[in-house]
């Protein structure tokens, strides 16, 4: 699958749920926060990585992409192995495997997350379940009070 392929089928996904797309960037409103997806080439081969997170309108921005940063991921080894995989284009993976692999896991992961963090207090409540808030950067956790 080629880059362009790639960035036209998650369009496909991304477009109906709201998101408007700005080169590799898909961004949507909610009245307090901005959600962000951005496709990330890595520097050392053809693989991607989908980046995912929030900007909370009330805070100012500064040297930040987002306030509140994620990764397409999982904590399960296999599962993020099968990511990885699916969004490295070097791999043998037939194009059909591919889409269906990258929409299970954008789904599951990804578009819940951001379909279900519509405000600040959405935001601090996922925030809160996090196992620790260290690449959370200062300004957030000052501005919604946390440690």
């Amino acid at each position: 699958m080629e880059k362009k392929k790639l960035i036209k089928y998650l369009d496909g996904i991304f477009s109906p749920m709201g998101f408007k797309k700005r080169g590799n960037m898909w961004k949507a409103q909610s009245a307090e926060l901005e959600k962000i997806i951005n496709l990330q080439r890595s520097k050392y081969s053809n693989s991607y990585y989908l980046n995912y997170g929030f900007i909370i309108k009330n805070l100012k921005l500064d040297i930040l992409e987002m306030h509140v940063y994620n990764r397409l991921s999982s904590s399960d080894d296999k599962e993020n192995e099968r990511i990885m995989g699916l969004l490295d284009l070097e791999n043998e993976i037939s194009e059909n495997e591919r889409k269906e692999g990258l929409k299970f896991f954008i789904e599951n992961n990804l578009l819940s997350e951001l379909k279900n963090t519509g405000t600040e207090t959405d935001l601090l409540a996922r925030l809160k379940k996090r196992p620790h808030l260290n690449d959370v950067p200062l300004v957030v956790k000052r501005h919604f009070q946390i440690e």
